[in-house]
């Protein structure tokens, strides 16, 4: 819930309180009305966007000379001085479209683009703010869109078959070690970052640039915002705990401080929770955003995070037949600084430096577990705009992790390794015309601890089908690292690896998207071990393969029933794995073969109040049944949620103030997301099993939110 205070006063752009009324109708140079623009009064939140037919109209306080501006991807942002002395109606608002956009193909196989800056986007930051099950999670917004499987004990992304650590994040193109907050056993968990920290995410699930690399099946590319618009300070007071904020803007400088008090003991006496908590989970926390314009094209951006969470419960371990405690400590750091720089018109220069730190202590029962994982990037980039046609990109980075798992348990154990990965990419994208666009490049990868070189060939290209429709494919191959649990172990490992194929079509026309993929994925060097946790390294092998295959389904509609927008999203994956402990290739746990969600959002005018409802299915998930000698073969009952969001703007003791209601699941469905089983089978020679479930069937937070 820390990212809905953001969310929540950004959204005042869209409504007010207001005496003076300004209304019009917005029209592109063929005098078709443009729909979904933002529309708004400079240095103010009164404004509004237009509807299916361009038409808007919203409510100001202001007075005297003022400028409207109208923006609206893929056209060129127009500023209209206004003397507001009264209602100003029947506005005439011609907008024009961007050269360097019209009609372009876009280069687009395998990747979501949520921003405010191409015309070609498919989701902007709002669009991940507001949606309802989201809870205000970059990662939970992202798996409403095709690709993704829901993996409701996890919260984490798990993308077209890959396991979620397959799944990287860059912030300001600078790597993020741990983007989500540690976990207990089968309870789910979330993001660290809020999407309204950026002004534009990138989700790509397969076949991206050769910039990026350790990362078998996606990457999350979040953008930070530059210069705060304004000073202004926020609090906000939750159902799970306390929130406020600070944001001071200069000329050329701006700094923006959060903190965080969280505890989710009242939300967890209000629904029940299926957990025996010893003490209930806490986090606390604060972000540092400090950003210095160097020049009119320069930047610099200093993002820093600081968080602590702790908590403690009884854990049923069905397969031991135990009772254990829990207990577990997480403080996490993570800072990064990025340069940005046009040199000139033909050169632009990216640089930046990273680290980040996590320390975690586990108790169970007696036992300790101490892990410190620290690592750190430095990275450079430099494009070349050869003419306007043909763009050269290349960088270097160089990562350092240090680990160290220290056990207690039984005798002492020390699990310590270094691990330092040179990398160097260069590519070029070249747009034949504006039917015709072709990217080509590659990226060459060493590390010291593995001793191995790898270089990864990454090709992509667009052709455009029609005035609205393209065609995009992608191809490439990715390498990772095996995860820290094995090469603590077995530092000789290989690399994993897998290959992207990738065919895209898109239609898009006014406010109307449909998109298809289809995909395949191969699978090779794979960790496969024949007893999990042994210290014996010979224990670890690269034998393990596997395949994943798929096809997406992706509509939206904005401003379909007016003031309205929704989205459906449907994705077919038929995955299989001979990997970890498997005695033979079979679907993996996590993967269901069908995911639907259909996001559905409105605005109330009369009323002032926003509403949003998410529906997600998924069908049954494999799970190993010891008593089925069939390996994997069972599945789960299909899962459902419906989740609502409220929100109502107002003033409270001249205040502008939201109440904001979220419920999750609110129909209550019994999900079974799998099963676990005991070790040993009891007398009548049965493993007994436990269902893996959500802590509580629903789930809600109430807010109230205070902007001065």
């Amino acid at each position: 819930m820390k990212t809905i205070l953001l969310f929540l006063f950004q959204f005042l752009m869209f409504s007010t309180l207001a005496q003076v009324e300004i209304s019009g109708i917005i029209l592109n140079q063929s005098e078709t009305p443009v729909a979904g623009a933002n529309i708004f009064l400079q240095g103010t939140y009164d404004g509004t966007t237009s509807d299916s037919l361009g038409h808007f109209s919203f409510k100001t306080t202001e007075s005297g000379n003022q400028t409207l501006v109208a923006s609206f991807v893929g056209y060129e942002t127009i500023g209209i001085s206004l003397e507001i002395t009264g209602n100003i109606s029947s506005l005439r608002i011609i907008m024009h479209e961007m050269a360097s956009e019209l009609n372009e193909v876009v280069i687009n196989a395998g990747t979501f683009e949520a921003s405010d800056k191409k015309k070609s986007v498919l989701l902007k930051p709002l669009d991940i703010a507001l949606t309802a099950s989201a809870n205000g999670d970059v990662y939970g917004a992202f798996g409403t869109l095709p690709g993704t499987q829901r993996v409701g004990e996890e919260g984490r992304l798990f993308v077209r078959g890959g396991e979620a650590y397959e799944t990287k994040t860059f912030m300001d193109g600078m790597l993020v070690n741990s983007p989500y907050y540690s976990k207990m056993p089968d309870l789910p968990t979330r993001g660290r970052f809020s999407p309204l920290l950026f002004n534009g995410s990138v989700f790509s699930t397969g076949g991206y640039s050769a910039e990026f690399g350790q990362a078998l099946s996606s990457i999350v590319s979040l953008n930070t915002v530059a210069l705060e618009p304004e000073s202004k300070s926020s609090i906000s007071f939750m159902t799970v705990g306390l929130q406020g904020s600070r944001s001071k803007r200069w000329e050329n400088t701006s700094l923006a401080v959060t903190g965080e008090l969280l505890h989710t003991g009242l939300s967890n006496r209000i629904f029940k929770q299926d957990v025996e908590w010893l003490k209930q989970p806490l986090i606390t926390g604060s972000t540092v955003m400090f950003r210095q314009k160097t020049s009119e094209t320069g930047m610099i951006k200093s993002f820093g995070s600081f968080n602590y969470n702790t908590s403690s419960m009884v854990h049923n371990n069905i397969e031991s037949g135990i009772n254990q405690d829990i207990t577990l400590n997480n403080a996490t750091a993570y800072f990064n600084t990025t340069y940005n720089e046009n040199i000139n018109e033909k050169w632009i220069f990216q640089s930046g430096v990273a680290y980040n730190i996590d320390n975690e202590v586990t108790f169970l029962g007696k036992d300790k577990i101490e892990t410190h994982d620290n690592s750190g990037q430095l990275k450079a980039v430099f494009t070349n705009f050869t003419t306007d046609k043909i763009q050269f990109k290349f960088g270097s980075d160089y990562i350092f992790n240090n680990y160290n798992q220290k056990i207690d348990m039984d005798g002492n154990y020390e699990l310590p390794f270094d691990n330092n990965e040179l990398s160097a990419f260069a590519e070029t994208e070249i747009k034949i015309n504006s039917h015709i666009a072709l990217r080509a490049g590659g990226r060459v990868e060493y590390s010291s601890l593995l001793k191995e070189i790898n270089l990864m060939p990454r090709f992509s290209s667009a052709l455009k089908t029609g005035k609205f429709s393209q065609l995009s494919m992608a191809y490439g191959t990715f390498y990772q690292n095996p995860a820290n649990d094995y090469l603590k172990f077995s530092p000789v490992l290989e690399p994993e690896k897998s290959s992207h194929s990738i065919l895209t079509y898109q239609y898009k026309k006014d406010t109307k998207t449909l998109r298809l993929e289809v995909y395949h994925k191969n699978y090779s060097n794979l960790v496969k071990f024949k007893e999990e946790y042994s210290v014996e390294p010979g224990n670890y092998t690269n034998t393990g393969k596997g395949f994943s295959n798929g096809f997406d389904i992706f509509w939206r509609n904005q401003k379909e029933f007016g003031k309205s927008d929704y989205w459906i999203s449907y994705s077919w994956n038929d995955s299989e794995r001979d990997y970890k402990d498997f005695p033979e290739r079979a679907t993996p746990y996590y993967v269901s073969d069908h995911n639907l969600s259909v996001v559905y959002k409105k605005f109330f005018t009369k009323l002032n109040m926003f509403g949003a409802v998410t529906y997600s299915f998924s069908s049954g998930r494999h799970y190993f049944n010891p008593n089925n000698p069939e390996f994997m073969a069972d599945k789960t009952i299909p899962a459902n949620d419906i989740s609502i969001g409220l929100t109502h703007i107002l003033y409270l003791f001249d205040k502008q103030t939201v109440l904001h209601l979220i419920v999750n699941n609110i129909f209550g469905f019994d999900n079974i997301y799998g099963y676990t089983f005991s070790n040993t089978p009891d007398s009548n020679g049965v493993f007994q099993g436990k269902p893996i479930k959500a802590p509580q069937k629903q789930m809600a937070v109430f807010l109230v939110s205070f902007q001065f």
